[in-house]
C-alpha cells in the first residue's frame, strides 16, 4: 500500500484536548423589513440591519447532544466590520473530544445589536461534529443558515446547515465531497493542476452561495497532524 494510500487515524477518546472550531465569513445578503414592520417597531430603523455599512454581528457556538447543551455556549470577540463579515477566529469549546457522544451536534447563532442590552438572531445553522462514518469533520464547510431563528440543537435540527434541496446545493455538496477525498489523499496530488482547481471550485461556490437566497456561514474545523501526518479523528468510546 502507498503512503498516499495509507490511513492515520486517532480515536477521540484519547485525543484529550478541546474541541476547537473556526469562525470564518458570513455570505448573503439580509433582507430588510417590510414598511410596516418599520412602522410598528420604529426601533428596528436604529438596528444593524439598517446601517450602510456590515452591522457588527457576533456568532456563538454551542455543543448538543440529543437535544441538550453539552457545555456552555461560546462567542465571537468584537470585530467592525466595513465590507464584508469576516471573523477568521478560532474558538475553543468548552468540551472536550472524550466527552464527545457519537450524536454530537454543534450549534451556531448569529446575533445582531437591537437596542440597549438587546440582540437578535440574524439566522442559525447546525451541523453534526460526526460524520455518518464516525469521522469528526474536518476542513472548511459552507454551512446554510436558517433566517431570523436561533440555531437548533435537538434532534433532528431544524436548522440543518447540510442540506441538497436544490440543485446549486447539491452541487456545492458534490464539491465538497471531492475537495475531502483530495484532502485525504483518495486522489493523486499534482500541485500547478491542484491551485487551478481550488481556485474553480472557490470560484463556483462564491457563485452559487450570492444567486440563493440564503447566507452561508464558513467554519473550519481543525486538522490534526503529526510528524507531517494528517490524522482522522474517528469516534471511539472506551
Amino acid at each position: 500500500m502507498g503512503e498516499a494510500e495509507k490511513f492515520h487515524y486517532i480515536y477521540s477518546c484519547d485525543l484529550d484536548i478541546n474541541v476547537q472550531l473556526k469562525i470564518g465569513s458570513l455570505e448573503g445578503k439580509r433582507e430588510q423589513k417590510s414598511y410596516k414592520a418599520v412602522l410598528e417597531d420604529p426601533m428596528l430603523k436604529f438596528s444593524g440591519l439598517y446601517q450602510e455599512t456590515c452591522s457588527d454581528l457576533y456568532v456563538t457556538c454551542q455543543v448538543f447532544a440529543e437535544g441538550k447543551p453539552l457545555a456552555l455556549p461560546v462567542r465571537t470577540s468584537y470585530k467592525a466590520f466595513s465590507t464584508r463579515w469576516n471573523w477568521n477566529e478560532w474558538l475553543k469549546l468548552p468540551v472536550k473530544y472524550p466527552d464527545l457522544p457519537r450524536n454530537a451536534q454543534v450549534a451556531l447563532t448569529i446575533w445582531d445589536v437591537y437596542g440597549p442590552g438587546k440582540a437578535v438572531p440574524v439566522g442559525g445553522t447546525t451541523v453534526s461534529l460526526f460524520g455518518k462514518y464516525g469521522m469528526f469533520r474536518q476542513g472548511m464547510h459552507d454551512l446554510k443558515v436558517w433566517p431570523n431563528v436561533e440555531a437548533d440543537g435537538s434532534e433532528p435540527t431544524k436548522t440543518p446547515g447540510r442540506t441538497s434541496s436544490t440543485l446549486s446545493e447539491d452541487q456545492m455538496s458534490r464539491l465538497a465531497k471531492l475537495t475531502k477525498a483530495h484532502r485525504q489523499g483518495h486522489m493523486v496530488k499534482v500541485d500547478w493542476l491542484d491551485r487551478l482547481t481550488f481556485r474553480e471550485i472557490e470560484m463556483i461556490n462564491e457563485s452559487e452561495k450570492r444567486s440563493s437566497n440564503f447566507m452561508y456561514l464558513m467554519v473550519e474545523f481543525r486538522c490534526v497532524k503529526c510528524d507531517d501526518k494528517e490524522y482522522g479523528i474517528v469516534y471511539y468510546e472506551k
